[in-house]
């Protein structure tokens, strides 16, 4: 789907476009500069979900990470010209303990915002939400945001009338896969664990979030793209 966008041309004209509608009068030689760069993010992008997609489970959570932030750069350059305008937007934008305590609990690991980064930079420029700095958010509210996921919620875990704050679904996406792919590279022995021994309940949880992220990011960021009125 994203070969709509692999001809310079149309690039550009689809840029100067948005940039007209944003109101710069550099519009036209902004739509030049950024045409390669936002066309390379969706190429990269694209790569990374395609090997994601013949990739073992093991490694999965990094390329679909790594797709995901290529793909909301492209996104951004077309509602923000001069992205990235500095280094602190390049960061990922939160953190998470590298180390996780014994008796590790996968639902009530959490995730913290950095006031710079990717992450603060896109959450508000495309969704208009400004996150706190500090601001914390556990794994099990971050998957309760998937709807594809609500079966999984109804057979493990017993109902209540606890309210979970909705946020928008790309930013959980993000979220979570950000924290999957740091427990992918940096806690090697529970994230084989939890592939090989299937004694853990959040098994099904991210496998199930791998395959509905795969599928959903993709075509939501593209639909982003090209009806962005709608998405507001």
């Amino acid at each position: 789907m994203w070969e709509v966008f692999y001809s310079s041309n149309f690039v550009h004209q689809f840029l100067l476009e948005r940039y007209k509608q944003e109101g710069r009068e550099d519009a036209e030689k902004k739509s030049y500069d950024n045409c390669y760069p936002f066309m390379y993010y969706l190429q990269h992008g694209k790569k990374f979900y395609d090997t994601a997609h013949q990739a073992p489970l093991s490694i999965k959570p990094v390329l679909l990470f790594y797709g995901n932030a290529q793909l909301l750069k492209a996104c951004l350059l077309t509602i923000h010209a001069d992205y990235p305008e500095s280094s602190t937007v390049l960061a990922h934008g939160v953190s998470t303990r590298k180390r996780k305590k014994q008796n590790y609990d996968f639902f009530k690991d959490e995730v913290k915002i950095q006031k710079h980064g990717l992450f603060t930079y896109f959450s508000e420029k495309m969704f208009h939400v400004k996150h706190a700095y500090g601001e914390k958010f556990c794994m099990k509210q971050l998957l309760e945001q998937i709807e594809e996921l609500a079966p999984l919620f109804d057979l493990y875990f017993k109902q209540t009338n606890e309210q979970t704050k909705r946020i928008h679904e790309i930013i959980a996406h993000y979220l979570l896969l950000y924290n999957l792919s740091m427990i992918c590279r940096y806690e090697t022995e529970w994230w084989y664990d939890l592939l090989h021994s299937y004694s853990n309940d959040a098994y099904p949880f991210i496998v199930q979030f791998l395959d509905v992220t795969e599928r959903k990011v993709p075509k939501y960021l593209y639909d982003y793209l090209l009806y962005k009125k709608d998405q507001d």
